[in-house]
């Protein structure tokens, strides 16, 4: 009887520890960058310190960046924008409503802001424009950057 547990244990064993990882989104949803006004930024940095606060021991300090929505991004502040869109790993929400080049009427542009949890400030003033952003909580690549998007905060 003891085979047949060992037996399924190994079985089990690796379904279990796969479960437990997370999964990190390898897609670039930076689609351009930004600049946010300084009550923006004070504003992400202000929201992500008080999210890192509340959830830092739920999860762990792996990765070490947060990325923050810092403000909406308005089509006509993007130079050759339909170039970038169209070069995008992650706009598929914007094309499956099936509309034409330059018709921006349904896009929703996020800025987003990268915070460090080893040092409790942002990485720098520049941020990333996102169209789909991962699930809160998730784990995406904006740029250079692997972070945790917590979207407002």
């Amino acid at each position: 009887m003891n085979r047949v547990y060992l037996l399924l244990f190994a079985l089990f064993l690796p379904v279990l520890s796969g479960d437990a990882a997370e999964k990190i989104d390898q897609r670039n949803f930076a689609v351009d960058t930004c600049y946010p006004n300084q009550n923006e930024l004070r504003v992400a940095e202000t929201r992500a310190q008080k999210f890192w606060a509340k959830h830092a021991s739920r999860f762990g300090s792996d990765p070490k960046f947060l990325a923050v929505a810092a403000s909406k991004v308005f089509p006509g502040e993007v130079q050759d924008l339909w170039r970038k869109l169209i070069n995008s790993e992650t706009t598929g929400s914007f094309f499956s409503h099936g509309l034409e080049r330059g018709t921006y009427s349904n896009l929703q542009m996020t800025g987003v802001l990268i915070y460090d949890t080893s040092t409790g400030h942002l990485v720098s003033n520049q941020g990333y424009i996102a169209v789909d952003t991962p699930p809160r909580g998730g784990i995406a690549r904006f740029g250079p950057y692997i972070a945790r998007y917590i979207g407002w905060g």
